[in-house]
């Protein structure tokens, strides 16, 4: 199975809660790593996690962005966790956007849990759909594939989620209900769970309730 969860609402719970805007990075960050200890108890193979769009990156004023970026460079110290879990990191899209410091943790991170086989965690950083396209098809212009031979199936190995199977159940929490251009090219057959929670508040009974609709839904494939 291939869990992906986009963790919506992180600062309007602190609002919420009214808290300083800078506490719901840490809140994010900690369930997070519960989810992924979870999702990995539970025996699912895959968990693709949206932690930060291109759009963030722009958008976001500068001490909203330090943090997320500290978080990031904290990524370092959870490699023994990792391990003890037997859980491989990867990231995808474009992360040469972050700070080389911040790319070279995420390097290590990657490098030293590369062996582990239970449970694979993925985490889109710096992701637009259509950035994502647009890399894709400069991929496809600079490679020595026969454009004649070229059809839905062939193109998928020019988008970064190559190496991984397409989604099985999307998770979106928070009161929002769309796909936010989330992987659209992998999820035309994916199953969407929006959850009231808001992501700091997503906790393993409402995962449980997503997994139990999953189990519930009837899936048909066309292709």
């Amino acid at each position: 199975m291939h869990l992906w969860i986009i963790m919506d609402w992180n600062r309007r719970w602190a609002k919420l809660k009214s808290l300083p805007t800078i506490f719901w990075h840490k809140a994010w960050f900690d369930n997070a790593m519960k989810i992924i200890e979870l999702v990995s108890d539970k025996n699912i193979k895959y968990i693709t996690l949206w932690a930060l769009s291109k759009e963030n990156l722009v958008k976001r004023d500068s001490e909203e962005l330090s943090w997320i970026i500290k978080l990031i460079n904290e990524l370092e110290k959870l490699i023994p966790k990792l391990q003890k879990n037997n859980i491989r990191f990867e990231t995808i899209w474009d992360i040469e956007k972050l700070p080389i410091w911040s790319q070279n943790i995420l390097k290590k991170v990657k490098a030293e849990t590369s062996q582990n086989t239970k449970t694979f965690l993925t985490v889109a950083l710096v992701y637009s759909w259509q950035d994502e396209i647009i890399r894709a098809v400069k991929k496809l212009i600079n490679s020595w594939f026969d454009i004649n031979n070229l059809d839905e199936k062939t193109f998928r190995q020019f988008i970064d989620t190559s190496n991984l199977p397409p989604a099985d159940l999307i998770i979106r929490t928070g009161w929002d209900i769309r796909h936010s251009g989330f992987m659209l090219y992998d999820s035309d057959y994916s199953e969407y769970y929006f959850s009231k929670k808001l992501w700091p508040d997503f906790d393993e009974k409402e995962l449980d309730n997503a997994l139990d609709f999953f189990e519930n839904c009837k899936r048909n494939f066309w292709k």
